[in-house]
């Protein structure tokens, strides 16, 4: 039987945000710095909430 890993959430402000997007800390501050999401940016981030869904 496998067990899942617990996932861990980040307890800063900023950083529980980018998780919340599936982004890292660099991808959201570049985000905050442009306001520009790019559509490789919204794939990767929208795989990574996909992901932890499916687990």
């Amino acid at each position: 039987m496998k067990f899942r890993r617990s996932i861990i959430v980040p307890t800063d402000e900023h950083a529980r945000r980018a998780f919340r997007n599936g982004a890292t800390l660099e991808e959201w501050a570049e985000f905050r710095r442009t306001n520009i999401i790019t559509v490789s940016m919204h794939v990767k981030w929208w795989w990574r909430r996909t992901l932890r869904k499916l687990r």
